[in-house]
């Protein structure tokens, strides 16, 4: 029982699609209870309608979304998230309408001003993606029906919807692609204006036609922007407050916490930059190969470029052994070595980096790059050089120069652990630290050089089965080599050779410039 409970509160990027959706609908189903709680002193009837309305709109909710999304976007984590979002916002709801009538001097209409409509909205928006936002508005403007008295006016639940559903669309779009955690109290203004636009609007229609709400004057026009305002600034305030924790409760990352994770102030970034300069230019270059492939294939372009930028920092452990740091190629440290020794340290960079990533709490999907990254490929120049010294040693033993055979190469100490690629982001950035590796045994390379290496690194990749789990197409891979060529020939560019000025050129401009700079001076 423990083990149940435990899978099932435990966040996770993986599982079954009918696993999460029947977790969505068992922990909705909880909010039947709420609502019967609220039914207290009502009919029988009128407790029924609130609980077969709720567990209808589970089942539509589900099924939506079944149609909807893409599978395996919902995680147990994301399942509880939108579930919590959702609980939270009727639970909202519950207590404005029971606090309401108790408040002096307020117009029962005006309670439509003051719903939380944006806070659950926003949060999965931010946290999840902008469909995940519109998703749970559908939902709390479907649940929130059920939450209004029997005996209020039947044109209140009608308003609620038009104006949930409006709102939540709203702050999900807003809150969906932030870049700066200051854009949710924008936010906040905003939908608290779209609330004081669709409520004025329904007011003055219920107005001409129904006559059920006071006259519509410059004080309640004002007094209406104002609470509108204030609520969803509050809302937007505690959305912003919550945002970390509810991140390390369900090992989610947004948006924003991605690019913080870009800036080059970052200590892990700064370290690699002091220590091995030449694997930090190396990894921008890969970030930026990874951020065009991502683009082209429509994957998420923050996400790989910031895994391309992290791929290689576990070569801050030893950054004088690998050759982007090495000035003089002659003087390499691996001269003191064996081919055995130096695979190890080559290959041991993943590991390193895994465990410098698991210590700072990165992303698990920076950690999975970082894993992945070489898939189970060989340190082949070693593995080579391996092979090379055993062929010699064999031919001496065999001309009877020595009396040792020696062992075989093992190759498993050449090979990087794996796995190979598990997902599009893993994929990209192998590709591109292969390809931009590659690029700089190219000596002042044409474009017909970069276009036959890429497709070279490709097709060797292609038919050793290591981008076979990344999810990757054969139409994506076209595009992402495309995105390469076009990167790397931009970044590859030569520039014009400007001829040198004559000793008599150059001491005439210098003689004009001096002219120059005293009549400034005068």
């Amino acid at each position: 029982m423990a083990s149940l409970i435990s899978s099932i509160f435990r966040p996770s990027e993986g599982g079954s699609r009918m696993s999460q959706h029947m977790l969505l609908l068992a922990v909705l189903g909880i909010a039947v209870l709420c609502v019967l709680a609220y039914s207290v002193g009502e009919t029988p009837l009128q407790s029924a309608y609130r609980a077969v309305w709720v567990l209808v709109c589970s089942f539509a909710a589900v099924f939506y979304y079944g149609l909807g999304h893409r599978k395996g976007e919902m995680t147990k984590g994301r399942a509880m998230l939108c579930v919590l979002c959702v609980l939270a916002q009727m639970f909202a709801i519950y207590v404005v309408n029971s606090l309401w009538p108790r408040v002096p001097g307020v117009v029962e209409w005006q309670k439509l001003l003051v719903l939380p409509y944006m806070l659950a909205p926003a949060v999965a928006a931010v946290l999840i993606n902008r469909s995940m936002g519109v998703y749970v508005a559908l939902c709390c403007s479907l649940f929130g029906i059920a939450l209004f008295p029997a005996s209020g006016a039947p044109f209140f639940a009608v308003d609620y919807v038009a104006i949930s559903l409006l709102t939540g669309v709203v702050a999900a779009a807003i809150c969906g692609h932030l870049r700066k955690r200051q854009q949710i109290l924008y936010s906040g203004f905003k939908t608290g204006f779209v609330v004081f636009v669709v409520t004025l609007g329904l007011t003055a229609l219920h107005k001409g036609g129904l006559e059920v709400r006071g006259g519509l004057d410059a004080t309640s026009i004002i007094t209406m922007l104002l609470m509108a305002l204030g609520v969803n600034f509050l809302l937007a305030v505690i959305v912003n407050g919550v945002m970390p924790m509810l991140e390390s409760l369900f090992a989610i990352s947004t948006h924003i916490t991605w690019l913080e994770w870009a800036d080059m102030n970052h200590p892990l970034l700064k370290k690699l930059q002091i220590t091995a300069p030449g694997t930090f230019h190396h990894s921008l270059y890969v970030q930026r190969l990874a951020e065009a492939a991502a683009e082209a294939i429509g994957a998420d372009v923050t996400r790989a470029g910031v895994c391309g930028l992290y791929h290689d920092i576990g070569k801050v452990k030893n950054p004088q052994y690998f050759s982007e740091n090495i000035v003089d190629q002659t003087m390499t440290p691996h001269v003191d070595l064996t081919p055995e020794a130096s695979a190890r340290i080559i290959t041991g960079h993943v590991a390193e980096g895994e465990q410098l990533a698991r210590d700072l709490k990165l992303n698990p999907r920076i950690i999975d790059v970082i894993r992945e990254h070489h898939g189970v490929t060989t340190a082949y120049f070693f593995y080579r050089k391996a092979l090379d010294n055993y062929e010699k040693e064999k031919k001496k033993f065999d001309d009877g120069l020595t009396d040792t055979c020696p062992d075989e190469v093992d190759k498993g100490i050449f090979t990087y652990p794996g796995p190979i690629p598990q997902s599009r982001e893993s994929g990209i950035v192998s590709m591109a630290d292969a390809v931009e590796s590659a690029t700089r045994s190219l000596q002042h390379p044409t474009e017909d050089d970069i276009r036959n290496m890429i497709e070279g690194i490709f097709k060797g990749r292609i038919l050793d089965g290591h981008l076979q789990d990344s999810g990757l197409t054969l139409g994506e891979i076209s595009r992402m080599k495309e995105a390469f060529f076009v990167t790397l020939r931009t970044m590859n560019h030569n520039r014009i050779a400007y001829p040198k000025p004559a000793a008599g050129d150059a001491a005439t401009l210098l003689a004009a410039r001096r002219n120059a700079e005293e009549k400034n001076d005068n």
